[in-house]
């Protein structure tokens, strides 16, 4: 059962008491990832904030919801501001979902909002539906007429993901003259170019690594409120070892193949003498390459 709240609010005091010298938000964080994940039964979705803060992504704010609705993300989001008033990052990235979309782009109107594009570099899908995820990495403007042209010659038996894609993504063409109907997710939410010459994150394997890590530590899918916030307790213990390792100028270093593979991306991206069709037939070669 829930625990009652004034024993809760005594007992937030006593844990906030103890902690001698908690490490404050970091300020220098360009960046933010937000994404939901293990819950209490009576809650429908953990809701984590992540920041990128010296090449480290930590999770900053952790919000227990009850739905999806946007009056709960207005209302969490608005919590947040009221906790902390200078909150207003320059990027947010987040896993595509309208409701909490609709509610950011109100809040944070001068932010820089990219939807975390998660299929961009899963080897399978790249091999089933062949260059549809490196529209992505391409320039804004080239993305639609290249897609005409990979429809031009897509598979008959991949048809259907074809469809998927035009009408999710890139927006269904009209008849004779008709304009392009609006996609249902914009071009500008899911492109990953910028992000990618900038040498930003182009997905949200970072966070489902973290998302893996503490259901690892709740180590059950409904827990109950106090193992719950016992978890907490020792993934913020985690966390400021973290922050603390940044401060002392221990930097995340990347796995070998994936330097190999951003490096290969980005000669193809900068490469002028290719077209956009021979640039994405390459670079989904690069994508569903094996770790080499």
């Amino acid at each position: 059962s829930l625990p009652n709240l004034r024993n809760l609010k005594r007992n937030v005091r006593k844990i906030r008491q103890r902690s001698q010298n908690p490490l404050s938000l970091p300020t220098t964080r360009d960046s933010i990832v937000i994404d939901p994940h293990v819950v209490p039964e009576l809650y429908f979705q953990l809701y984590t904030i992540h920041a990128t803060y010296l090449s480290h992504i930590v999770p900053i704010v952790y919000i227990l919801l009850r739905g999806k609705k946007q009056r709960l993300y207005k209302e969490m989001l608005q919590q947040i501001k009221n906790l902390i008033p200078n909150f207003d990052p320059p990027n947010i990235m987040i896993e595509h979902e309208r409701a909490t979309m609709n509610e950011i782009k109100k809040q944070f109107s001068s932010s820089n909002i990219r939807m975390l594009f998660p299929f961009i570099e899963n080897e399978d899908f790249a091999k089933q539906i062949c260059s549809l995820p490196s529209l992505a990495l391409l320039h804004v403007p080239d993305v639609i007429p290249t897609f005409d042209e990979i429809k031009m010659q897509f598979p008959a038996e991949g048809e259907p993901v074809l469809k998927y894609f035009e009408d999710f993504y890139i927006g269904v063409k009209g008849r004779l003259s008709r304009p392009r109907k609006a996609a249902k997710c914009d071009i500008l939410l899911w492109n990953a170019n910028d992000n990618t010459i900038q040498g930003q994150h182009r997905t949200n394997n970072a966070v489902h690594d973290w998302n893996n890590r503490f259901a690892s530590l709740i180590n059950c899918n409904h827990p109950n409120f106090w193992k719950f916030l016992h978890g907490l307790k020792k993934e913020q213990s985690y966390v400021e070892g973290e922050i603390i390792e940044a401060l002392a100028g221990v930097r995340k270093s990347r796995r070998i193949h994936q330097i190999r593979q951003g490096t290969r991306i980005l000669n193809i991206t900068n490469e002028p003498t290719i077209t956009n069709f021979e640039e994405v037939m390459t670079l989904t070669h690069i994508i569903s390459l094996k770790k080499s």
